[in-house]
């Protein structure tokens, strides 16, 4: 059954303790699953490995439960590439902290980016190098080993601007990464470019292609195109092909989690609908 959800911190700022609130909101808006980032999503949650421990987890996990709401990813978005050592090390330590963090809840999901290959986290046209990919790949070697180590599962997300930058360079990751743990969360606009987006029909197929039984959530947003540049806007207000992606997933998924991007309060519940007739 595909269930669909909403970004947590997509619904505004709350506090640790206004999570049932939050929660309600997202029954509300017909959500059944969520991503969260706790840094994201709560205003006074401070990250530290002491924080994120069994008592949190079972206060998150109760009212999950009470709310009827699937956490589906639990987000750590890192630098996979920092070129600052000291700063990718305490990164990786953080993912590796919430990979732990993850074994105390229903969902045993953390999911990231792919990183730029400087220490900002922008552009540049070294992602592209075979030194930025090999970083990335014993970062997530480090990841991979302490996901298999404690039996938990992590996920990475590939976008145009960032180191996983196509379809063709998420496959060689994989097979070189060669683990069960490893999985993909997949948002097909992630790939599209001012250069390539007429071409998304092409990108959606070869990506299921190359690397459809490794995909374990969706997201989806829209794009449009203006002066020349491509602008992100809620699933359904943009020229994205949403039914013919939807036939491509059907192919290989009939029982995932689809969570809305950039959606809002006042479009959450009405991009939710737009989807479902397409199921």
């Amino acid at each position: 059954m595909i269930k669909f959800g909403i970004r947590a911190h997509d619904m505004g700022k709350y506090t640790i303790e206004d999570f049932p609130k939050l929660l309600q909101l997202i029954k509300e808006l017909d959500g059944e699953c969520i991503q969260l980032a706790l840094a994201k999503s709560f205003t006074d949650f401070n990250y530290s490995p002491n924080n994120l421990d069994e008592k949190f987890a079972n206060f998150l996990s109760q009212e999950l439960k009470v709310h009827d709401v699937v956490l589906s990813v639990l987000g750590c978005y890192i630098n996979l590439t920092d070129t600052d050592e000291k700063k990718r090390q305490e990164s990786l330590d953080k993912f590796k902290n919430h990979l732990r963090f993850s074994k105390h809840l229903k969902t045993s999901l953390v999911g990231t980016e792919t990183g730029c290959f400087n220490t900002t986290y922008t552009y540049t046209e070294l992602n592209d190098s075979e030194e930025a990919f090999n970083l990335f790949l014993n970062s997530m070697e480090t990841l991979v080993n302490y996901a298999e180590e404690i039996q938990t599962n992590l996920a990475i997300e590939g976008v145009a601007k960032h180191i996983i930058s196509t379809p063709e360079k998420m496959k060689k990751a994989l097979d070189i990464l060669n683990s069960d743990r490893l999985k993909v969360i997949f948002d097909p606009v992630n790939f599209l470019t001012i250069n390539n987006y007429k071409n998304q029909r092409e990108i959606i197929t070869q990506a299921f292609k190359l690397f459809g039984d490794k995909i374990e959530r969706i997201h989806l947003k829209d794009f449009i195109i203006e002066d020349n540049q491509m602008k992100v806007v809620p699933i359904g207000q943009g020229e994205f092909d949403l039914r013919f992606f939807i036939n491509e997933l059907k192919k290989y998924k009939d029982d995932i989690e689809i969570l809305l991007e950039n959606s809002t309060v006042n479009t959450a519940k009405e991009c939710i609908a737009f989807v479902k007739k397409y199921i």
